[in-house]
This record gives C-alpha cells, structure tokens and sequence, in this order.
C-alpha cells in the first residue's frame, strides 16, 4: 500500500511541476499530464539518487506542487465524513498538517525514482467539461507497466487542476481516506491532529 501511495505521489507531483512556468491555463488535461511528466522526468534524470538531497527534493515538491494542489479539496476528500465533525480550526490546522504530511511522502518518492518511463494516453472530459480522466502508464525498469490515471477538474479561473491520481485502480485520495477512517474510529479530531504533528 505504501509504494502505491509513493508512486501515485511522485505522479501527482509531476503534474503540478509546471504549474509556475504557465499556470496550466487553456491547456488541455493531456497536455499539462505530458507536459508535466516530460519536465520531471528529464530533470530527475540530471541527478543520481544519491544527489537527490533532502532539501533539494523538498524545495522542488515546495516551489512546484503546493501551488498546485486544491489542498483543501485534498484535505476534503481523506477526511470524508469525518470533515464535518471538525470546526474551522481543526479543518486549517488538518490542511496544514495533511500537506507536510504528502510532501514528506512526495519527496520520499522523488528520490526514490530511478529512471521509469511514463507513457500518456486518451483523455476523458465529463459531459459538463469541468472534470477530467487521463490515463498514464509508468514503465519501470523491469515487470509489469503499472496504469496511473489522473483525475482533474477545472476551478473557477478555467485552470485544470489535478485532486486524484489512481494507481492500479487505487484511488491515492481514498486510500488516504481510508487509513483515516480506521484511526478516527478510536479517537478525536484534536487526537489525530496531534498525531499528524508528531509524525
């Protein structure tokens, strides 16, 4: 379960990378998905694992997927139900602690990545054209090709955002959810948020 959530991250994380350089405006789901996964993938490759230091991967996950990222929509979406338990204030401090909580699982999954391929295929727009489907394929070294899908969804600024990757028909934000939902059945809001904290 932990390396699908790494993979999915890293895939995630590769679409947000050229967020800055465009701000992914007017562009379809594909090609900010090939764009992104293209960029990364050539910029990974100029440095061995070895080189990949903590702080360069983390910089690299700060400067490019965190503006990115719909983190409340993220946030939203791993607590699920238990997100109208929490007021205001748990629901900010959940955002905060939930995002440094994927960047140390996307810059573990940076630096873990040695070479694989990505292939991009068809994309899906849903019938009201504010949601979207792209499938991908990660090739690695050896074994099987494993499908990452990515799901997107237009904000109110026309700019396609990414909130989903499914790895192996894993939804990353489900699986988050679920891990979620196992732990607050034994404990509060303010318990898990003290957790989070100290993990």
């Amino acid at each position: 379960m932990r390396i699908l959530l790494q993979i999915a991250a890293t895939f995630t994380t590769l679409l947000a990378i050229i967020w800055s350089t465009n701000a992914m405006a007017e562009e379809s789901p594909r090609a900010i998905v090939e764009k992104a996964t293209t960029g990364i993938i050539s910029e990974l490759n100029r440095y061995s694992i070895d080189e990949r230091t903590d702080e360069l991967v983390k910089s690299l996950v700060l400067e490019h997927l965190v503006p990115a990222v719909d983190q409340q929509r993220v946030a939203m979406g791993a607590l699920g139900k238990h997100w109208r338990r929490a007021n205001p204030e748990q629901r900010e401090a959940f955002i905060v602690r939930f995002r440094d909580q994927q960047i140390r699982t996307y810059s573990g999954a940076f630096r873990a990545f040695d070479g694989e391929g990505f292939t991009i295929g068809d994309e899906r727009i849903s019938d009201n054209g504010d949601r979207a489907f792209v499938r991908g394929q990660l090739i690695p070294k050896s074994g099987q090709p494993i499908p990452i899908d990515f799901r997107l969804y237009q904000n109110g600024d026309g700019q396609w955002r990414v909130y989903d990757a499914v790895v192996a028909g894993l939804g990353m934000v489900k699986s988050y959810r679920d891990q979620l939902s196992q732990r607050l059945e034994n404990m509060t809001i303010a318990q898990l948020l003290e957790e989070l904290e100290s993990e």
